[in-house]
């Protein structure tokens, strides 16, 4: 079996992720434009950090991203979901 370079591909899927823009529609109908890394912002939100970046995702209704991804909408379902002490 052929040995397959998992950081080199990652790489590769990253590059592609990141070279168009991530377009956002918020509650005010407009729309935000984000350039960069979905994977950084998947584990920051997991972390809890946030950005800028972070914020927007988080006050978007819905985003069209490159290929027709869903990654910002786990995020924002990470940011949004139901608080961990909540009755």
């Amino acid at each position: 079996m052929p040995r397959v370079n998992l950081h080199r591909r990652l790489a590769l899927l990253e590059q592609q992720l990141t070279t168009e823009p991530i377009l956002l529609l918020m509650p005010d109908g407009r729309t935000e434009t984000l350039r960069g890394d979905v994977l950084d912002w998947f584990t920051r939100a997991l972390r809890g950090d946030r950005t800028p970046e972070i914020e927007l995702i988080a006050q978007s209704e819905s985003s069209t991203e490159p290929g027709g991804a869903h990654m910002i909408d786990l995020v924002r379902a990470l940011l949004n979901g139901p608080a961990e002490n909540a009755l």
